[in-house]
């Protein structure tokens, strides 16, 4: 019988770049997919607003306030609401919008065109906080005057239970 030749042992080096250059990758990754994009989200003091068990991420949109007093965007006082309907601003109630509303509305959605200002790049849309208690109709005619500015979608703000 012929007898084998013995190996040598040699000493091994592990090459530690490859897998740093995986585990920096995975960690990348993992950070961007669990990104969240706050947006300062001030409440009205004289705002209740409705209870909700959704979850949805909160994403960039254009604040509009309706309070039982004045109607804000971005918190500016646009209108004034007194017995729930508006006060000293004009309503078209053919085309069923608020004036002032629609034309702010609208020079947001001329800026939003020519720069990119949504960070995400997603559709703009509008975050609505209203009152518990604000009626049906004006909030109905806040919508109708968003959706004819070019604004069609919302997001209610709700208090999660």
């Amino acid at each position: 019988m012929k007898k084998g030749k013995r190996v040598k042992a040699e000493i091994m080096n592990l090459n530690l770049t490859s897998m740093m250059d995986m585990f920096t990758i995975i960690l990348v990754f993992l950070i961007f997919s669990f990104s969240k994009q706050d947006q300062n989200l001030k409440l009205d003091p004289d705002l209740t607003l409705p209870e909700s068990t959704a979850a949805i991420e909160f994403k960039w949109a254009i604040n509009v306030n309706l309070t039982p007093t004045e109607l804000r965007v971005e918190g500016n006082t646009i209108a004034k609401v007194k017995n729930g309907k508006f006060a000293g601003v004009k309503v078209d109630k053919d085309k069923k919008r608020v004036t002032p509303l629609f034309n702010l509305l609208k020079k947001f959605k001329d800026i939003e065109s020519r720069e990119k200002v949504n960070p995400t790049g997603d559709e703009t849309v509008i975050s609505l906080q209203a009152d518990k208690n604000t009626s049906f109709e004006i909030m109905d005619l806040v919508m109708k005057t968003s959706a004819q500015a070019g604004y069609p979608n919302f997001r209610f703000v709700v208090l999660k239970k």
